[in-house]
């Protein structure tokens, strides 16, 4: 067995990720760390970024209180269909003759 870096944790439960894996990982004391429990271990993930509620919310409602409803009397929804799969299949075909 493969034995990497030994922390021991404090009485806290706190331990110190070493500073080779810090700098691995880019992990900086404004870094944010995702942990995830799996099976019998701990696994840290470093996150890039957070995006909050009213930031992933905001643009994306917008547009779906825009467009809601627009497809509900749609009757040509399978022509629609039928045609993107032509579509899809001729770019396709394309692909494999390149």
């Amino acid at each position: 067995m493969k034995v990497g870096f030994i922390a021991e944790p404090n009485k806290k439960g706190q331990i110190v990720i070493p500073k080779k894996l810090r700098e691995a990982l880019g992990i900086t004391p404004q870094t944010h760390l995702n942990l995830v429990l799996r099976g019998r271990g701990i696994y840290i993930y470093p996150i890039d970024e957070v995006v909050t509620k009213l930031e992933s919310e905001s643009p994306y409602l917008a547009i779906l209180e825009k467009t809601q409803g627009a497809w509900a009397d749609d009757k040509s929804w399978d022509k629609t269909e039928e045609r993107r799969r032509k579509i899809e299949l001729t770019a396709s075909l394309r692909r494999k003759k390149a």
